[in-house]
């Protein structure tokens, strides 16, 4: 099979053929269908710091948003069939440690990450553990199934906030940023403001969410502009998805007294921080999320989806085939784009 493969630590990917995955007892395999770059495909294709930290495997091969039909099951598989559509969940846990046994597998001790620690789906066909795999309504489309997995992770951020009624404010309009714009738009936020410096993706924020106040902090003052629109108070619920730590800070200057503020983005480097008048005095309350509740998140997601009201198609901006796969990489890095997606069957 055609796969967009990782062979050693230098910049770049290869297109090759690859032997067809064998799968166990407990596994599926997948022909993909549509598959979606991510920000750790971007660290993967330049292979930097972040892939030695999180001890990313290599050679291999690399994706992990993706949709597509299960074509074979193992033997003691029973909860999708061949012919079912699914999306897949990345996060891979052991099932067996404290943090699995009580509800917080996406956290798990034992971590492991499709299209990070085990071959990806940026490939013909990929194969993940039953348990990763999520049966979408037949009715999805396989360009909408792609983005579940990331759509998630904002479910996940913008819920846990209980955003509804409340001043929102989310810095970082990337993907999932974007995404996080019109669940807490279609779930009550109100006023939504969303803070970028790419005016591309700030535009598209203004297509998706509900009277969206977009700010660039190249243009304007955004903790004058926030605290304008709520009296002087500040945002309810700041969510911070740029892994920037200008933007972090400038989203806890943002925050009101008693206010909740959620760090998804993944920064590169230490954020120094005033944590006595941002957060004590605050009464701040601070919490981290990574990836989605395992299947809470997606359960969420889909009755989301399937309300008619998001409009999470239009952060796809650009479309391209499994051999363009790095030409796809490179859009998503030059960042003058929302969600690339490559087709691959």
């Amino acid at each position: 099979m055609k796969a967009a493969y990782k062979p050693d630590r230098r910049k770049g990917i290869e297109i090759r053929d690859v032997p067809l995955p064998g799968i166990s007892e407990n596994e599926v395999l997948i022909k993909v269908k549509v598959a979606a770059v991510c920000g750790s495909d971007i660290h993967l294709y330049n292979w930097n710091e972040w892939c030695e930290n999180v001890h990313a495997k290599n050679p291999m091969i690399i994706g992990h948003e993706f949709c597509g039909e299960v074509v074979e099951v193992g033997q003691n598989v029973t909860l999708v069939k061949s012919g079912d559509l699914v999306a897949g969940e990345t996060h891979v846990p052991c099932g067996k440690c404290m943090l699995c046994r009580t509800g917080k597998q996406h956290i798990c001790q034992s971590m492991k990450i499709v299209g990070v620690h085990t071959d990806g789906a940026f490939a013909e066909y990929t194969k993940i553990p039953e348990v990763c795999a999520y049966k979408l309504p037949e009715t999805t489309s396989s360009e909408i199934g792609a983005l579940y997995e990331p759509f998630t992770i904002a479910v996940h951020g913008v819920l846990r906030g209980q955003v509804g009624g409340l001043a929102t404010a989310i810095f970082g309009c990337g993907p999932i940023g974007l995404f996080a714009v019109n669940v807490a738009s279609v779930c009550g936020a109100y006023p939504v403001f969303a803070i970028d410096v790419n005016e591309y993706r700030l535009e598209i924020a203004k297509k998706i969410g509900e009277d969206v106040i977009t700010i660039n902090p190249k243009k304007e003052n955004v903790v004058d502009i926030i605290k304008n629109r709520t009296k002087g108070y500040g945002a309810d619920v700041v969510i911070e998805l740029a892994g920037s730590p200008d933007a972090t800070r400038t989203g806890f200057s943002s925050l009101r007294k008693s206010g909740r503020i959620c760090i998804i983005g993944l920064h590169s480097q230490e954020v120094s921080l005033d944590f006595v008048n941002n957060v004590t005095y605050k009464e701040a309350e601070v919490y981290g999320v990574t990836g989605r509740v395992m299947f809470d998140s997606w359960y969420v997601a889909e009755n989301l989806i399937q309300s008619g009201k998001m409009r999470i198609r239009d952060v796809i901006t650009h479309e391209f085939s499994l051999d363009e796969t790095e030409k796809a990489i490179r859009t998503a890095q030059e960042g003058k784009c929302g969600k690339p997606i490559i087709r691959i069957s």
